[in-house]
């Protein structure tokens, strides 16, 4: 009787989903393991009966698993095997062999050799018995599910899930990371997800910056921000999915400390840069203040740096002599740098005073009792402020945007 690969149930539907998900490597050993010929001819040594075993391990709010593969490798025709005639012998606990990935694939004949980034890409991918499906959102609503931690996947092939980890995962964290990115950002969100609905990864997308391959050069391109994923294949079907969207550049260095390193995804019209190509530069995205209604601001990876640049916001993925605050914070708010005239709009470094330098000298008068404001007082939402501030009972449009700046140092 002609001996044939048997593998299990769990281990093909695995197998299936690593394939649908991108492994080269799942997708070799299925088409071994539908071949019609004896498992001598696809397998070394004795092993048969394959299967699989997961290995949980706590990880806090989910639960890491890796995988390990389990095979039979007794002699089942033996005149002194226990069970000898029975049919479920090669599936007892007693009877099985534990493999890791990496034996697991050196066993099969016709394959490899493999790279390791393609080994490590299986490993993960087969911890994930699902396929996965990655969409672009851009409402309010789609960022505060992607950023939700009730909505993550309840495992990850690692203990150090950077998705699990976010420090943006709380609902009032999640709220106004959402507010932010959909409504003063107008960023959109690559959220991939399991069978179930679960979010096993997820990246900003910002479709409109401004690349500065000099400082008189500017070249609107689209950036694909930092990925937070569950498992580490994610990361590359992220990629791959924003490559196909047309979106031209994405980080370089999945992390939050190399701003300014990119890949080109697509060739950018008019540039020398071809897809695969590192490349250094210089980004911002303009934010209209008049947008931003809420308080606080998300910590963000990219364009960390607020800058206030002839009367307009912007965002950069560098700081400099126009820069406000940064938004490094995990509190959900930004971190000032310098402050912001509410009379002229203009940036000053004066900590104990609201006005600069010019209208404090404008706007102040010296008395025997110290610097007083000149003119009337206004009352404002519950507040008063200086009648100068205002033009038929509104704010003036420095004041206002003054009062939007605000908004973010408040969590």
């Amino acid at each position: 009787m002609i001996m044939k690969l048997n593998v299990s149930n769990e281990l093909k539907s695995r197998l299936t989903h690593a394939a649908e998900n991108g492994s080269v490597i799942a997708k070799d050993i299925l088409s071994e393991v539908k071949k019609n010929v004896p498992v001598e001819e696809v397998i070394r040594g004795s092993y048969n009966f394959f299967s699989t075993k997961r290995k949980r391990t706590e990880a806090g709010t989910f639960k890491k698993i890796r995988i390990v593969f389990t095979a039979c490798n007794k002699d089942l025709g033996h005149p002194n095997f226990p069970d000898r005639n029975n049919p479920q012998a090669p599936w007892f606990p007693e009877n099985r062999t534990d493999l890791e990935p990496s034996t697991f694939i050196e066993l099969f004949k016709n394959l490899g050799p493999y790279q390791p980034d393609e080994i490590n890409y299986f490993c993960s991918a087969i911890s994930l018995d699902s396929k996965v499906t990655i969409r672009l959102h851009d409402s309010m609503n789609d960022f505060m599910e992607a950023y939700l931690e009730s909505n993550y996947s309840p495992i990850s092939d690692g203990s150090e899930s950077s998705l699990h980890n976010s420090c943006m995962r709380y609902e009032d964290k999640a709220r106004n990371a959402a507010d932010f990115y959909a409504n003063f950002a107008g960023a959109k969100i690559l959220v991939a997800r399991d069978d179930s609905s679960n979010v096993v990864g997820r990246a900003i997308v910002w479709n409109e910056i401004t690349l500065w391959k000099s400082i008189n050069t500017p070249i609107a391109a689209s950036l694909l921000d930092r990925i937070y994923s569950s498992h580490a294949f994610v990361i590359e079907l992220i990629r791959k999915q924003a490559q196909e969207a047309g979106i031209l550049l994405r980080r370089r260095y999945n992390d939050y400390t190399h701003t300014t390193d990119f890949t080109v995804l697509n060739p950018i019209e008019g540039q020398e840069w071809a897809a695969g190509d590192n490349i250094q530069v210089s980004l911002t995205v303009k934010v209209p203040a008049c947008r931003w209604h809420k308080k606080g601001v998300p910590y963000l990876d990219t364009f960390y740096s607020l800058h206030l640049t002839d009367g307009n916001l912007e965002l950069r993925n560098t700081e400099g002599d126009t820069s406000i605050a940064t938004c490094r914070s995990t509190e959900g708010c930004a971190n000032r740098k310098k402050y912001v005239c509410p009379k002229c709009g203009k940036i000053h470094i004066f900590p104990d005073a609201a006005f600069c330098k010019n209208c404090q000298d404008m706007y102040y008068v010296s008395t025997v009792f110290g610097k007083v404001l000149k003119g009337l007082s206004v009352e404002y939402k519950g507040k008063k402020y200086p009648s100068f501030l205002f033009r038929k009972g509104r704010p003036v449009p420095e004041f206002r945007r003054y009062l939007q700046i605000e908004k973010l140092f408040i969590s």
